[in-house]
């Protein structure tokens, strides 16, 4: 199909595939760092709708634009999905970051805090770690494909002349919002219950023996086990993460299926 010799109908589909696109990029992890150029985002969403079209054009014809309001209303559901899409891979990323933050509270680095690329907020700096190692995992395991692939399935999955955001997409998000929190509590499962047991134990010795300083000896007792347990899990952790990469299409599947 040559791009450049569009009818009208045409170039409206591939405005509703290049919003699609673009949102799933401006939302999806690594790419839609802050640290990425937008214009930068702009042409690769542009690219990859130039790309799909031809695959997808045969499923974007809508029933026909009557106005500003159905424009903006077949736009809005556009970028509803591709939000959804990348909004999806990226709570992957915030469980890494829950569980970083909750790692370091425990060891007393709740306030030392680094700045994040991709979102330009403060987090810890085990969360940072490990949100880079899960960054790495992520492209290791075409993560990014998968995304693409799932936008590229959702034009044959959705009609958005039917979508209907009130029906099983708020339980189906609120889910996700769920399994992620869960996430984060397994991923920092081992260094939280070797530190839980670390102030138990160091609570008893403060009953038993109240001439030792306990807060001298407690905070880089810590510290260092915090740290060995950290090392330790990688491999648990990058199990966890692989297997959330995985579930990523099923979980895609799901979302589309609902709206």
């Amino acid at each position: 199909m040559d791009i450049l010799d569009l009818n009208y109908a045409e170039v409206e589909a591939f405005f509703f595939v290049f919003f699609r696109v673009g949102a799933m990029f401006l939302f999806m992890p690594i790419l839609g760092s802050r640290q990425i150029p937008t214009q930068m985002k702009i042409g690769l969403a542009f690219l990859m709708s130039i790309t799909i079209f031809p695959v997808v054009q045969p499923t974007v014809a809508v029933a026909p634009i009557r106005g500003l309001f159905d424009l903006a209303t077949y736009l809005f559901a556009e970028v509803t999905i591709g939000f959804g899409i990348g909004f999806t891979a990226r709570l992957i990323f915030t469980a890494v970051q829950i569980a970083g933050t909750v790692i370091d509270f425990q060891m007393g680095f709740g306030v030392v805090n680094v700045i994040d690329p991709q979102t330009e907020s403060s987090v810890s700096v085990t969360a940072q770690f490990q949100n880079i190692l899960a960054i790495l995992l992520f492209l290791t395991l075409d993560a990014h494909h998968i995304m693409i692939q799932a936008v590229t399935q959702s034009f044959f999955l959705i009609d958005v002349s039917a979508i209907n955001l009130g029906s099983h997409a708020p339980e189906v998000i609120l889910n996700f919002f769920v399994s992620s929190f869960a996430v984060a509590i397994r991923i920092a499962a081992p260094a939280m219950a070797i530190l839980f047991f670390i102030a138990v134990g160091l609570g008893l010795v403060a009953r038993t023996v109240p001439q030792m300083n306990v807060f001298i000896v407690g905070f880089p007792l810590q510290i260092g086990v915090g740290l060995v347990m950290v090392a330790i899990s990688m491999s648990f952790f990058s199990i966890i993460i692989q297997n959330q990469i995985n579930l990523l299409p099923a979980q895609f599947k799901g979302l589309l299926s609902s709206f």
